[in-house]
């Protein structure tokens, strides 16, 4: 579905950068490590009381459990909250677009209640990550599965990819949560300017290629609301007339003459014969491109050339198997490089 503007108002921006991944282990019993989480521990909290509270929370960060409290402060960077007596932050690419707008409009956060799943934790360092999207894309996850489409709206641009705010499979509000468009699943095309394909306020449809709990990522495609062209059936890319006949065009490009000549170099194949041929409304690739359809013939294989926007049919006759043939195909390829 093409994307469509939307009269919805833009979202504060949420900036995306890479972290680091969580730990997963759970510290030994040992007095060793007791020593560790106490020389972190805030200055009014005993080591007891400090080891006791680092162990409880990679324990929810290892069985992915909810937390539940209130904003104690915000700063630049995000808003700090306590977790079991431990300095905790959530940061403002954790935050959900609901809080973003709350505080852009300087609305007082402090003491609201907030949610978060523990994302990162590094004793030594007293960091103690967490996230309220998290908890969101969680609520999503029960809803829906990879494969489903989504409604949602862009919010923001980066250069890896779009940022969309996906609605509620249940009402078509805004969910909250945030999903991720890849540059590569924006289009079958090569991307070089994402704002040709989507913009801040595009609405969009999307399928959803993954929900990733424990990080609090949905990833998202647009490319694949729409057939990989490069695996149509011949008939759908290459449609014979209404009278059954091919048509044979006029004059061929010189890659295309190039490797029909290479063809005909291939031990075992007796001819090769032109077929259809058709421009494509949108370039694909500028790569050449050379691969065997599907199609059943009887005295040999058709195969599909595309160079830009043009796709050409080339008929093969030969007693040679598929397996033979794909390989005769990829050292024709290697020969046109």
């Amino acid at each position: 579905m093409a994307p469509r503007r939307s009269d919805a108002p833009e979202e504060p921006e949420v900036s995306e950068e890479p972290e680091a991944a969580p730990m997963q282990e759970e510290p030994a019993r040992s007095k060793r490590v007791d020593k560790r989480l106490a020389s972190s521990r805030p200055q009014s909290m005993s080591e007891e009381e400090a080891a006791h509270a680092w162990e409880q929370v990679l324990q929810m960060q290892a069985h992915n459990k909810t937390w539940k409290g209130n904003i104690q402060s915000l700063n630049r960077g995000g808003v700090v909250v306590s977790v079991h007596g431990l300095r905790g932050f959530i940061p403002l690419s954790r935050l959900s677009p609901d809080r973003l707008r709350a505080i852009d409009r300087q609305e007082d956060q402090e003491g609201m209640p907030i949610w978060g799943k523990v994302v990162q934790v590094n004793v030594p360092k007293r960091d103690l990550i967490l996230s309220e999207t998290a908890t969101m894309v969680e609520q999503l996850a029960d809803r829906l599965q990879a494969g489903d489409v989504v409604d949602g709206v862009v919010t923001k641009l980066a250069d890896f990819g779009a940022f969309v705010s996906i609605r509620s499979p249940d009402d078509g509000q805004m969910h909250g949560a945030v999903g991720l468009i890849h540059i590569s699943e924006l289009s079958w095309s090569r991307v070089t300017n994402i704002e040709s394909i989507v913009q801040p306020g595009s609405e969009v449809q999307c399928k959803l290629i993954e929900i990733d709990v424990q990080q609090g990522r949905i990833k998202l495609s647009l490319k694949q609301m729409e057939g990989d062209p490069l695996k149509e059936n011949l008939d759908q890319l290459l449609p014979l007339t209404d009278s059954g006949v091919r048509v044979v065009p006029a004059s061929l490009p010189s890659a295309v003459e190039d490797i029909c000549s290479a063809l005909m170099e291939e031990e075992g194949v007796d001819a090769v014969d032109i077929g259809r041929q058709v421009e494509e409304k949108r370039a694909v690739s500028q790569d050449l491109e050379l691969w065997m359809s599907k199609e059943a013939v009887q005295d040999g294989h058709n195969l599909v050339v595309r160079t830009g926007r043009l796709v050409q049919e080339i008929h093969v006759t030969t007693q040679m198997p598929g397996a033979s043939m794909k390989e005769a195909v990829q050292r024709v390829l290697r020969k046109m490089v």
